[in-house]
């Protein structure tokens, strides 16, 4: 399961000696969620902050603001494109995006989860290296 392993991926990534904050892309809040319970109290030195569009200004604003300690940032692709973190180094993807669409069976829209174009994850890599040297790990089979 994804959720699986981008959690057990970040939990790799910070105990090594790459340096910086961790971008994560997670399709849902629920997934988002879902990570975040997985590896809080997990990470040494390290704070997790989800990042989605139902929470308050103020939770959402934890992602700009300095910290004394790594931060461990997953979010949706809210941030492939309009956000510029700083001190992001790391971004991690597992490769799955919500995006709405329109189901002729039910006769209604609504949101799936499916697999990122290749244009979407090139855009998501890019938030690695923004402001300086980056890396990314993208959680799936090429």
């Amino acid at each position: 399961h994804y959720v699986d392993g981008a959690a057990e991926a970040v939990l790799r990534l910070v105990d090594t000696d790459e340096s910086g904050d961790v971008l994560v892309f997670m399709p849902s809040e629920r997934d988002i969620r879902e990570t975040s319970a997985l590896l809080e109290g997990r990470l040494r030195g390290a704070e997790v902050i989800p990042l989605f569009g139902r929470l308050s200004n103020a939770e959402q604003q934890r992602v700009f603001a300095p910290s004394p300690r790594r931060k461990v940032i997953i979010a949706t692709n809210i941030a492939e494109t309009s956000l510029t973190i700083e001190g992001v180094r790391i971004d991690a993807g597992c490769g799955f995006a919500r995006r709405a669409g329109f189901h002729p069976v039910a006769g209604m829209s609504g949101l799936a989860t499916t697999r990122v174009s290749r244009a979407a994850a090139d855009q998501r890599r890019g938030r690695a290296g923004r402001t300086g040297p980056g890396l990314c790990l993208r959680l799936w089979r090429e």
